[in-house]
């Protein structure tokens, strides 16, 4: 991943970098730039080459300096934490996921014949599921060597330890947060022309939800007149958001493209709904984005959103693909406006919580417990 604060995984990293050398610790980087790259098509540079690309360049590092933590991005560690440990060097090996790709699999696959999502097919098909099945065997390979795995949701932690059988003493799991651009103002009192804004925010896939966004407001539309749609997505997505909505949907929809981190928070500021029905997340850092901004959530059983939302009362999770649970939640609050001013001061009160201070600490005790696991008596080497 290149360094950049506005992306997802890329964005967790960035700015627990930046909190862990808040709190007086010396972190080196190693980002794709560092890495080199010389096969383009992904998943075939991520079988291929990624893995060792991992091992020599966190190798070198290592031959040159000594580290109290190595903390290497997905499963594609898994040669450099063989490594680590076939050498017995100093320090404990981590690797991080921002979603178990093997877990999301297991969860999208029945979904994806269930929305006719169309799959790869021909020879194409077989070659496929040939690299995605070594893929997941990267994940395993890294969850059987590294010294501890850390997520960020319940969810994958209950995964690690009830299907890939990693021990709990192993398995790290700190919720992510709002970055400073959403918690650097108050956010804005919950009114009624905010409210009548909805919001989706995410790239264009079928695990973001896209289908029970786009029949929720196709529901609204034939049911009200006086409520207004922004989606933000990729340009190059456009189209296909355009596809799944009825033309009364479009007259009252503003698409948007990909914006920086103060640009979202003030689409956050103007809008009072936030839609994400994911079918499935790592953690999904826009819906605690929207709460740091006092937006009305809802959304639903995947990723950090259950260990963050409390139903009901900081907002509100639903059915996985359930438009109906959406439209009566969106009606809901319409109908009862104190209810939602109150929904929103708790959304942006829990998320405040959730500070990168925070997730620096809990990386901290993180740590300290793997080396205290891996030298009980304290000799690092």
């Amino acid at each position: 991943m290149p360094p950049d604060p506005d992306s997802g995984a890329a964005g967790t990293e960035w700015q627990t970098i930046h909190a862990l050398r808040a709190r007086g610790h010396e972190v080196d980087e190693i980002w794709a730039g560092d890495l080199g790259r010389r096969i383009r098509h992904g998943n075939l540079h991520y079988l291929l080459e990624l893995p060792y690309r991992y091992r020599d360049v966190i190798g070198e590092r290592c031959a040159s300096k000594r580290f109290d933590v190595i903390h290497v991005n997905q499963g594609h560690c898994y040669l450099a934490a063989a490594r680590h440990r076939h050498e017995r060097r100093p320090g404990v090996f981590v690797c991080r996921s921002h979603g178990l790709d093997d877990h999301m699999e297991r969860v999208l696959k029945p979904w994806r014949s269930r929305l006719g999502v169309r799959g790869r097919s021909g020879p194409k098909a077989l070659t496929g599921e040939a690299i995605d099945r070594l893929l997941h065997r990267h994940d395993r390979l890294a969850y059987r060597d590294a010294d501890g795995v850390l997520v960020s949701s319940s969810i994958d932690e209950a995964y690690l330890r009830d299907q890939m059988h990693v021990t709990a003493e192993r398995i790290g799991r700190i919720a992510q947060a709002p970055a400073a651009a959403f918690v650097a103002t108050p956010a804005s009192p919950m009114g009624g022309e905010r409210l009548k804004r909805l919001l989706h925010v995410g790239g264009f896939a079928y695990w973001k939800g896209v289908h029970a966004v786009a029949e929720s407001l196709n529901r609204l539309a034939r049911r009200h007149v006086d409520w207004r749609m922004t989606w933000v997505c990729r340009s190059e997505e456009q189209a296909h958001v355009l596809q799944l909505l009825s033309p009364d949907v479009r007259d009252r929809l503003e698409l948007v493209a990909w914006v920086t981190q103060q640009q979202l928070c003030r689409i956050y500021d103007q809008h009072g709904i936030f839609l994400s029905p994911s079918l499935f997340e790592g953690f999904g850092k826009v819906f605690i984005e929207a709460m740091a901004r006092g937006m009305c959530v809802i959304g639903t059983h995947a990723g950090g959103m259950p260990d963050v939302i409390e139903d009901g009362r900081s907002g509100y999770l639903v059915g996985f693909n359930d438009a109906d649970a959406i439209v009566q939640r969106i009606e809901a609050l319409w109908c009862n406006p104190a209810a939602a001013a109150a929904l929103s001061a708790h959304a942006a009160a829990r998320a405040n919580a959730y500070s990168w201070d925070r997730v620096a600490r809990d990386t901290e005790a993180f740590y300290e417990r793997l080396s205290a696991h891996k030298y009980p008596e304290g000799q690092v080497a």
